[in-house]
């Protein structure tokens, strides 16, 4: 107990015995989210550190993990715009060249015109969206293998055509 007769926040009882169920409830489903979360980060990067190491050097999005109504402001002083969210899942580089699992949120207006858009690392955005993300995960890893194998197979075929006149034009490969 408080000086005032107030019982401490620590207490469990907060008041009618529906209430203090409903709280014990929160507390259950709260500690399994945060688990959760904290196993998708784990997931998230060791992938990440994966495909960062594998160095792919190419930007790919996938998945959209949100498309929900919305608003919009520009800055402080201008009045609230209705707008569209659209989070999609990729691989990218982001804010100072670093390459990462990335999340690239987006505000369109009503007639389609783009208001905003920002990509941030995975790991670091909201819990929510770490969590959607993870069945998504091997999805975006072949799409990341699929864009590095056609663009090795593009360069392959460009060195194969300049390799080829020399070869078109008479000259012998012991040349």
């Amino acid at each position: 107990m408080m000086k005032n007769g107030a019982k401490k926040h620590s207490e469990k009882q907060v008041g009618a015995p529906e209430l203090n169920e409903l709280l014990e409830r929160l507390d259950g489903a709260s500690k399994r989210i945060n688990t959760l979360a904290e196993e998708a980060t784990r997931r998230i990067q060791a992938l990440e550190a994966r495909l960062v190491d594998a160095e792919p050097g190419i930007t790919v999005w996938g998945a959209t993990l949100v498309t929900e109504p919305s608003t919009f402001r520009r800055d402080d002083a201008s009045a609230p715009e209705v707008a569209e969210r659209i989070v999609t899942l990729g691989f990218a580089k982001v804010k100072k060249d670093k390459w990462g699992i990335a999340v690239r949120e987006v505000y369109k207006s009503a007639n389609g015109r783009l208001l905003a858009e920002e990509s941030t690392l995975l790991g670091r955005a909201e819990r929510t969206l770490r969590l959607l993300a993870l069945p998504h995960l091997e999805a975006l890893t072949r799409l990341v293998v699929e864009a590095v194998e056609a663009q090795s197979a593009a360069a392959d075929d460009g060195q194969s055509e300049q390799e080829q006149p020399s070869l078109i034009i008479g000259e012998s490969a012991s040349a």
